[in-house]
């Protein structure tokens, strides 16, 4: 069984999971694309990386072999870091107040889709 079917029936593997990142730059030697988050990206369990471009004039999708692809072509010599937006052990999913509230808390998914 894939990992893909393995996800399809609600039990994808930790380690399956795609993990998000935003590019951040501190500084801009080529002037191109500004300081703070220039792109969002997502690695998936292949180690594919796509970077999608969103707070400037350029908007394009590119996929990468790895983030550390990215990293090599676009971290401008350490002045640009990849920050995780998803944990490295797997996602966490909104949850409800046990009190009954609207307000939601966040839990962590075990490896199979369960609460955990």
């Amino acid at each position: 069984m894939t990992g893909v079917d393995r996800w399809l029936r609600g039990e994808p593997q930790i380690s399956e999971w795609p993990r998000r990142f935003a590019l951040h730059r501190w500084y801009d030697p080529s002037e191109q694309s500004g300081t703070g988050v220039v792109a969002f990206g997502t690695v998936y369990p292949s180690g594919r990386t796509t970077l999608a471009w969103c707070c400037s004039d350029v908007a394009s999708v590119t996929v990468y072999d790895s983030p550390e692809q990215v990293e090599r072509i676009h971290g401008h010599g350490g002045y640009t870091d990849l920050v995780w937006l998803d944990p490295a052990e797997g996602p966490v999913a909104p949850q409800a107040d046990p009190a009954g509230s609207s307000r939601t808390s966040a839990r962590r998914l075990s490896p199979h889709g369960s609460g955990g």
